[in-house]
């Protein structure tokens, strides 16, 4: 984050300074530049930009005259500024990919899956024969069935990369992976990458107790909730899973921790 004076007016910028040598990365987000006041209301501006590697800073040109900003928000020679961020989507930061689906793939593919403008080459037989959603897609009498490109709407560009990577014998699976694969793995009915990633969670994720029993209620993954059910030995442990608000605890799991609770006062 940065500020500095441009004339009468005062700039108000943020920069991603992450070196990445993917070439095509963005950062979606929705930005919102403040200056605090205890004279006057606070200064507000919002914005929605995408950052990537050839536009790595964004900000507002001329957010306040700086008249003004001496008058009603230096305090004591200081300036209190605060930039909220909210990342919406972001794509090819994560990881060098282990296996090519580009246009390199094409003559080893029949059809090409769109997803948030990437394409992917695959073979049909090989995603219909793991997943009962691409078997219907490719082989079921659908309009979309014989088309030779198709969009996928819903869906992360660099999950389905990773989820591709996982049924083509790759191991994409790491702590920042996996909730991407599960949420594809759910959405397209993928039993394989369901699996894999719930032995993740139970033999090598270093995730705490309240994400991996969240995840477990949340994909349906039995033995990992299982598990997590039987790491809880004590109230301090009981506690630390429930989330801030009891309301927002999944209906699924709430018998299993009353009876935990009752078993723990017992």
């Amino acid at each position: 984050m940065g500020v500095r004076r441009t004339k009468e007016h005062l700039h108000f910028y943020l920069h991603c300074p992450k070196s990445m040598d993917t070439v095509n990365w963005t950062i979606e987000t929705q930005r919102k530049h403040v200056l605090v006041s205890n004279r006057v209301e606070n200064k507000v501006k919002k914005g929605k930009q995408i950052f990537n590697n050839k536009t790595p800073a964004w900000g507002c040109e001329k957010f306040i005259k700086w008249a003004e900003m001496e008058k009603d928000y230096l305090v004591d020679g200081r300036l209190t500024a605060e930039i909220h961020i909210k990342i919406k989507k972001t794509t090819g930061i994560y990881k060098d990919n282990l296996r090519s689906f580009d246009k390199t793939m094409e003559e080893f593919s029949d059809v090409v899956l769109v997803v948030n403008e990437e394409k992917f080459y695959v073979l049909k037989l090989y995603l219909a024969a793991h997943s009962p959603y691409f078997k219907a897609l490719f082989l079921g009498n659908f309009n979309d069935s014989k088309k030779s490109e198709i969009k996928l709407t819903g869906i992360d560009a660099d999950d389905f990369q990773n989820y591709l990577e996982l049924l083509y014998g790759e191991h994409p699976i790491d702590e920042y992976t996996c909730e991407g694969l599960l949420l594809v793995a759910d959405m397209l009915d993928t039993p394989l990458v369901i699996r894999k990633c719930e032995q993740f969670l139970l033999k090598e994720s270093k995730k705490t107790l309240k994400k991996k029993l969240e995840l477990s209620t949340r994909f349906c993954l039995e033995a990992l909730k299982k598990k997590c059910l039987a790491e809880i030995k004590s109230i301090g442990d009981l506690q630390a899973v429930l989330p801030g608000n009891v309301q927002d605890l999944d209906k699924s799991i709430m018998g299993e921790l009353l009876e935990k609770s009752i078993s723990l006062h017992s």
